[in-house]
């Protein structure tokens, strides 16, 4: 008897530990760590019951991006529509996609905690509307991935002075200088950015002057065509 309650502990033990190590895999740092990821807005968002996860007007990249809003009830949902933010969350999670959130007009406290009920954490960015937002942000979850806009120098010292110890993103623009995202890729987790659209330099050339972890586009499939022709 001592032995079989063992061997069933054992197995438990070995099925959590496998359910971690998975959850694991899935998170934005091992999803960076293994290359560059390519999120997109989430216009074509459109979700069935009982999907496995979210489906899109095109083929679905690692990590979309959604605007999020507030309804007159207090609810959180995903715009343009109005599916609420709790089950796309949810959706994601059985999807293994990755998501980009901008709170604008919405309270960072109760969007952490529909990310944190929804067990994606370790899975989200949140993009701030402005600095006030973005300090809420930081302070509505100690571990979740806050994005902050850097422009400059300056921006760049004051974002890792505001974050301290909280893991937070560099959003970059592509016009920045490569000095810049080399500067900011000292303290930030990770680096955003845009997809240039320069005929001046190749993809794989701006990407390779910069460090980049994630880059929105519109165009996710041009995107990853034209690294692929690049290499």
């Amino acid at each position: 008897m001592g032995k079989a309650a063992l061997a069933v502990g054992v197995c438990v033990l070995a099925g959590t530990g496998l359910a971690l190590h998975k959850s694991h895999a899935d998170g934005l740092m091992a999803r960076i760590h293994h290359g560059l990821v390519i999120c997109s807005p989430g216009t074509g968002l459109s979700m069935t019951p009982g999907s496995t996860g979210l489906l899109h007007a095109a083929s679905t990249p690692g990590m979309l991006r959604l605007q999020l809003a507030t309804q007159e009830n207090g609810r959180v949902v995903v715009v343009p529509g109005s599916n609420q933010l709790s089950e796309v969350l949810a959706s994601s999670r059985r999807g293994h996609t990755l998501l980009m959130l901008d709170l604008n007009d919405t309270n960072p406290v109760d969007v952490a905690k529909l990310v944190r009920n929804a067990r994606m954490r370790d899975r989200v960015v949140l993009v701030a509307s402005d600095h006030e937002t973005t300090e809420a942000a930081l302070r509505a979850d100690s571990s979740m991935m806050v994005a902050i806009p850097i422009h400059s120098t300056r921006d760049a010292y004051t974002a890792h002075r505001m974050a301290g110890r909280h893991p937070y993103a560099a959003y970059l623009s592509p016009s920045a200088t490569p000095d810049l995202f080399a500067l900011v890729h000292r303290d930030a987790e990770a680096i955003i950015t845009e997809n240039p659209h320069s005929a001046a330099f190749s993809t794989s050339k701006f990407f390779a002057e910069r460090p980049v972890d994630i880059v929105v586009t519109e165009q996710p499939m041009q995107l990853t065509k034209a690294l692929a022709s690049d290499s």
